[in-house]
């Protein structure tokens, strides 16, 4: 596991400057805190660094690594999981290597296959490999996006990196904004790539590679990998799902459990990671750590069920009950949120890494379950849209208007906040419901929240862009699978595995999420919707697999998320904070926010006239943000 981070100048006369390169890496420190490396091309145009964490091959495996002769060089953040096996063919095929590294078979694959190579990989990874004697760079980011790679191009060439902030490092990089990037963030909580919050800097989309040509100056952006959308698959039988779906999660977990260091994993009472547990829990000859946080607030508490799973698969659990200083953990995460980020459950995600740091060095993670088999409530609310929408005019107008009154809850479940979205969304037509369901400020709202400066600017620009795109390019309906395809593009993609990124690497852990080996992910695209989503029972296929294997509670047991109770801490201990960061005077600051909307929403929620809390940190989180990295 590293960060990484490089530069390209076309002209072989413009040296890339040590300083700034360095410069650069020190800031993906946390990334890689064991050592460091750097590497210059001879003319000195091209430059590679990383920061280093010993995972694989504790002794020889610093990077960049080289192939026989010298002229290729790679650095690479992540793992490659299958690189035993790649190691033995290709020593077959004549290559030597001079390490038991993981990164060192890229090298080797790219004098056999080409840019072909990352066909070969099966893994998370972010590398970058130079060809000195073609003078060529090629980057490549993993098939699910699951590893974080940015890039800036200029007339005079390419920069990237694994993070935001080593592109900003560098003197020449412009910190102007992009405001439709913005403007999605103020709809989703998070930035969709391929854009950033940063007009000069973009997101490698998920199996791309970048080729970039010194001799000519080309860049070529293409795809390697792209997961089909099977929306009538052939049914081949209940049982060939479950045998199949079987034999991969065990393959899938052998590979990831390859380690050179101390691992575990993290449990919820959820479905997703009780399947990661008994599946590592099979695979391994050792005894595996389990580790989970939990809230006084029992009503937030996934304790007791962890527990269950941790005593079925035979874990030795760890558990830690959450009295943080609120106020000095979001401070905190500002620093690794280079990009606007309103995840409440950042928060518990960055507390469980710090707390399983002192043990392990690599963690299992559950992402990925909802948006392969279907377990989101959204998914059931799209086909009781359609019947909503049938609904009598007046019959629809008297359902919504109740729905309206339903007192505030701040319960974790919501169920009023979800009632209201539905009665909002489901008057939509279907693709646009599956974004109104996940939006945060609507179109009306953004007319009160945005200064006049930046709705000048905007001109009419409708927040659904980033959806809409991608349903255009799925075509016509919304059967489940253009759904979770559009999810893993968006909401998996830019939210949830951003925020395992960053919030693990903050504390220089790596985890890996097993769900998202890409041979599940091809194979699960051909298990017909029936089996994923039966009625009222959402991932009914990853419920039926696991029958047996975990306790019953926890296989029929309903998606809860991993909130804290943040609408109670704004009200509460976070109320004076929260009243400082967003006083007219920092809501002006940003020269981007009507101060006015902004305390209107705070007094309804603080009044408890509305649950808000959503909004609220989304606005919470930009302050800080701009101020951190925009204006600091």
């Amino acid at each position: 596991m590293c960060g990484i981070c490089g530069k390209l100048n076309y002209s072989q006369s413009r040296a890339v400057s040590p300083d700034a390169l360095r410069k650069m890496n020190e800031t993906l420190h946390h990334r890689g805190p064991d050592e460091d490396g750097i590497y210059f091309s001879p003319e000195k145009n091209f430059g590679m660094a990383m920061r280093r964490l010993k995972i694989i091959d504790l002794a020889t495996g610093s990077q960049p690594i080289f192939n026989e002769t010298g002229e290729v060089s790679v650095i690479l953040n992540g793992e490659i999981y299958n690189y035993v096996e790649l190691r033995e063919d290709l020593e077959k095929k004549g290559h030597h290597f001079k390490s038991l590294s993981d990164t060192e078979s890229i090298v080797h694959a790219y004098e056999v296959y080409g840019a072909d190579c990352v066909k070969y990989l099966n893994g998370m990874f972010a590398f970058a490999l130079w060809d000195n004697a073609k003078k060529r760079l090629i980057v490549a980011r993993d098939r699910m996006g699951i590893k974080p790679l940015y890039y800036r191009v200029t007339p005079n060439g390419v920069s990237f990196a694994s993070e935001i902030k080593a592109l900003l490092a560098d003197p020449e990089c412009s910190k102007e904004l992009d405001l439709n990037a913005l403007d999605d963030y103020f709809s989703l909580l998070y930035v969709p790539g391929p854009g950033s919050a940063f007009a000069a800097i973009q997101k490698l989309e998920p199996g791309h590679l970048l080729l970039c040509d010194a001799k000519t100056g080309s860049i070529k952006n293409q795809p390697y990998w792209e997961r089909t959308v099977i929306t009538q698959p052939e049914d081949k039988g209940l049982d060939y799902y479950l045998c199949r779906l079987d034999e991969l999660f065990r393959d899938s977990l052998k590979l990831q459990l390859r380690s050179d260091v101390p691992n575990g994993l993290f449990l919820s009472s959820g479905l997703d990671s009780g399947t990661i547990a008994y599946y590592a829990s099979k695979v391994s000859d050792q005894t595996l750590n389990s580790f989970t946080v939990h809230f006084e607030d029992k009503s937030y508490s996934e304790r007791e069920g962890a527990q269950r799973i941790a005593n079925a698969c035979g874990l030795k659990h760890h558990e830690l009950e959450l009295k943080p200083d609120i106020q000095d953990v979001i401070l905190k995460m500002v620093n690794f949120f280079d990009e606007p980020l309103a995840d409440t459950s950042a928060i518990p995600t960055y507390l469980l890494n710090q707390f399983a740091r002192d043990k392990i060095t690599v963690a299992l993670s559950g992402e990925g379950g909802d948006e392969l088999f279907g377990g989101y409530p959204t998914y059931i609310a799209t086909r009781w849209a359609g019947i909503y929408r049938n609904l009598p005019s007046p019959v629809r107008a008297t359902l919504a208007a109740a729905i309206r009154k339903l007192p505030v809850s701040w319960d974790r479940i919501s169920w009023d906040y979800k009632l209201k979205q539905f009665a909002r969304g489901a008057e939509e037509a279907p693709e646009r419901s599956h974004f109104a369901w996940k939006e945060i400020f609507d179109e009306s709202d953004k007319k009160k929240l945005y200064s006049a400066d930046w709705l000048a600017q905007r001109n009419s620009r409708d927040g659904y862009e980033s959806f809409k795109k991608l349903f255009e390019s799925l075509g016509g309906g919304v059967e489940l699978e253009k759904l979770l395809f559009v999810d893993q593009k968006t909401y998996l993609l830019d939210q949830f595995l951003v925020k395992s990124d960053r919030m693990s690497m903050a504390h220089s852990l790596e985890v890996r999420v097993p769900i998202l080996d890409h041979r599940l992910v091809e194979f699960a695209a051909e298990i017909p919707a029936r089996y994923k989503l039966k009625g009222f029972t959402t991932k009914w296929i990853l419920r039926k697999l696991m029958e047996g294997k975990l306790p019953p509670e926890i296989v029929s047991g309903a998606k809860k998320g991993f909130s804290p109770p943040i609408p109670r801490w704004i009200s509460g201990p976070l109320k004076p904070f929260v009243q400082e960061v967003l006083s007219e005077s920092s809501i002006r600051k940003t020269g981007l926010l009507e101060p006015k909307f902004v305390q209107q929403i705070l007094t309804e929620h603080f009044d408890r006239k509305q649950d808000h809390h959503r909004r609220i940190w989304a606005i919470l989180n930009f302050v800080l943000w701009h101020e951190r990295w925009v204006k600091g």
